[in-house]
């Protein structure tokens, strides 16, 4: 596959994904790289960002739980 065949594909199908999926496709990705690699991979969260997310999580919880 071309370069400007990855960057088409990239651009037409990632923004009509739903996060879990494109999870799962980096999972896939990072595990078929290890095969080949003989290389384990991480993805890991900053510190940071994982405030954030747990806030946001809190906010939406913390909102359902008032009957909104």
């Amino acid at each position: 596959m071309t370069d400007k065949a990855i960057k088409e594909w990239i651009e037409h199908h990632l923004d009509n994904k739903e996060s879990s999926d494109l999870w799962d496709l980096q999972a896939a990705i990072l595990t078929e790289l290890s095969e080949r690699d003989s290389v384990h991979y991480r993805v890991r969260a900053t510190e940071a960002s994982l405030t954030a997310k747990l806030e946001l999580i809190d906010e939406d919880f913390s909102h359902d739980s008032e009957g909104c």
